[in-house]
C-alpha cells in the first residue's frame, strides 16, 4: 500500500459554487479595491465604552465577553436554554485498528442528545495512531457530509470545491497527530428559509412550550454546527487516546466559520485552523468586497440569527469586525489560510483580520511573527508563530499546502518539535 495514501473526504463548504468563481459577479458583488469603501476598524483593545484595555484581567473579564456577547446576540445566535434538561450519551459503534497495517485505529462512535421534546443522534469518526504511547493531539474537522459505518461519504449535494485529495491521513499518523469529524449536519439541516426562522434538528430540543422556530437572537446554522462541534469535543475528553487540551477545530468556508464560533464560544479547544473561511469567519465586512452582510442576510439568512439584519446594510455601524472574533481567541494558536484567487472570500479582508486581532495576542506576551501590515507573499506560511498565516495560489477550498501547514503548526505548539517537512516525517 502506498504510505502517501490519502483518505477522500467531501469537505463541508458555503452552498453556492457560483459564489467562488475566478471572473465574473455573484449577487453583483464588488471585485475593484477602488470601490471599497474608507472605514476605521474598531481596535481590538477599545471597548464599546470607549476604555483601553492594558491588562489581561481587563480583557478576559470585560473585554473579550463583551465583544463574544456581542456576536451570540447579533450575528450567529446565542444557544437557548432548553425547557427540558437535556441527556448526552456516547456510544463505540466499532473500532478497527488494522488500517495502514495497523498504523491508525478508527472508532465510529454516536453522540445522542435526548430530552422530552425528541432525540438527536450524531456519528463522530475518530483516527488515531495506534501505537502512540502518549495521548495524541486531535483536529475535529467540521464536516457537513454523511458518515457512514465503514466510510465517509464522497459526496454531498450541498457541497462544492471538495478537496481533490481528502485528509491526508497517513501522514496525520505518521507525525502522531489524530482526526476527527462529526456529520454537523446531523443537528440541523439549513432549511433555506428566506425569513430566517431555523427549526428541526437539535434547535427542536431547545424550544420552549408553544415555539415553532428559533428567536431573533437565537442561533442559526452556523452557531447549531458549532455545537455539533462542542457535542464532539465532549466525546473527544472522554477518550483515552486524545489529548483534550490539545483539540483544534478545522473548517472549509462555512465550516471555518462553524470552526472558529466553536473554538471561541468554547475555551476546551486548544486552538482553531481556517481554510478560506471568508465573511462570517475572518474576512471584514467593512470592506465590502466580495460576499457582504446584506448578501448574507439576504440569500443565506439562516447561516445567523434574525438579529444580524440590523447591520445588514450599515456594516459600518458594527461596533465590532471579524477581526474582533479573531482576538478572542487570545491566548490560543489560530491559523488562517487564503486562496490568491477566492475573490469572494476576499481573501486581503482575511489578511487584514488576522493583522489586526494580534493587539490581543500582545497582552499575554505571544509570539506573533509578522510585524507588518503588508500581506506576506503567495506560498510563504507562517509557521513560528501563535498567528499562523498563509496566502496559497489557486482558489476556494482546502487543499494538501493546507493540511500540510496545519501540520507543522500542529507540531510547533502541541508537540513542541520543529516543524517537520513531507520528507523528514518519511525518512
Amino acid at each position: 500500500m502506498n504510505k502517501f495514501l490519502l483518505l477522500a473526504i467531501a469537505v463541508f463548504v458555503s452552498s453556492n459554487g457560483a459564489a467562488q468563481t475566478y471572473d465574473g459577479k455573484f449577487l453583483e458583488a464588488n471585485y475593484d479595491e477602488s470601490k471599497v469603501p474608507e472605514y476605521e476598524l474598531p481596535h481590538v483593545l477599545s471597548s464599546f465604552d470607549g476604555k483601553i484595555i492594558k491588562t489581561v484581567e481587563d480583557w478576559e473579564n470585560f473585554r473579550r465577553p463583551e465583544i463574544v456577547e456581542f456576536f451570540a446576540q447579533n450575528m450567529y445566535g446565542e444557544v437557548p436554554i432548553p425547557l427540558n434538561p437535556i441527556k448526552k450519551s456516547f456510544k463505540l459503534i466499532s473500532e478497527d485498528h488494522t488500517i495502514f497495517d495497523g498504523l491508525c485505529t478508527r472508532k465510529d462512535v454516536q453522540i445522542t442528545f435526548e430530552n422530552k421534546s425528541g432525540k438527536v443522534t450524531m456519528p463522530l469518526v475518530l483516527f488515531v495512531p495506534t501505537n502512540s504511547k502518549e495521548k495524541v493531539p486531535v483536529i475535529l474537522l467540521a464536516n457537513g457530509s454523511d458518515i457512514k459505518r465503514k466510510a465517509l461519504k464522497l459526496n454531498n449535494s450541498q457541497s462544492y470545491g471538495i478537496t481533490e485529495n481528502g485528509i491526508p491521513l497517513h501522514q496525520l499518523m505518521s507525525r502522531g497527530i489524530g482526526v476527527a469529524t462529526v456529520d454537523y449536519q446531523a443537528f440541523g439541516i439549513d432549511n433555506g428559509n428566506k425569513d430566517g426562522k431555523v427549526s428541526g434538528g437539535i434547535s427542536n430540543l431547545y424550544f420552549k412550550e408553544g415555539q415553532d422556530f428559533t428567536k431573533e437572537n437565537e442561533w442559526g446554522m452556523i452557531a447549531i454546527w458549532a455545537y455539533a462541534l462542542r457535542a464532539g469535543m465532549d466525546y473527544l475528553e472522554t477518550d483515552n487516546d486524545v489529548e483534550e487540551s490539545e483539540v483544534a477545530t478545522l473548517g472549509c468556508s462555512i465550516g471555518g466559520k462553524v470552526a472558529l464560533w466553536a473554538a471561541v464560544t468554547d475555551t476546551r479547544f486548544g486552538m482553531t485552523l481556517l481554510a478560506t473561511a471568508g465573511h462570517g469567519g475572518d474576512a471584514i465586512w467593512r470592506r465590502e468586497y466580495g460576499e457582504t452582510l446584506q448578501n448574507m442576510c439576504e440569500y443565506l439568512p439562516t447561516w445567523i440569527c434574525r438579529n444580524a439584519n440590523k447591520y445588514a446594510k450599515n456594516v459600518h455601524a458594527l461596533p465590532v469586525d471579524q477581526h474582533s472574533l479573531l482576538a478572542t481567541m487570545a491566548p490560543r494558536p489560530f491559523y488562517i489560510s487564503n486562496a490568491q484567487h477566492d475573490l469572494w472570500a476576499d481573501q486581503k479582508g482575511q489578511w487584514i483580520g488576522t493583522y489586526n486581532s494580534a493587539p490581543a495576542y500582545q497582552l499575554y506576551d505571544k509570539d506573533v511573527a509578522f510585524t507588518s501590515e503588508n500581506q506576506p507573499e503567495i506560498n510563504q506560511p507562517i509557521i513560528k508563530s501563535t498567528i499562523g498565516y498563509h496566502v496559497r495560489s489557486g482558489g476556494h477550498g482546502l487543499e494538501l499546502f493546507d493540511w500540510e501547514q496545519y501540520m507543522k503548526f500542529i507540531e510547533y505548539h502541541f508537540l513542541n518539535i520543529e516543524p517537520r517537512s513531507v520528507e523528514e516525517v518519511y525518512n
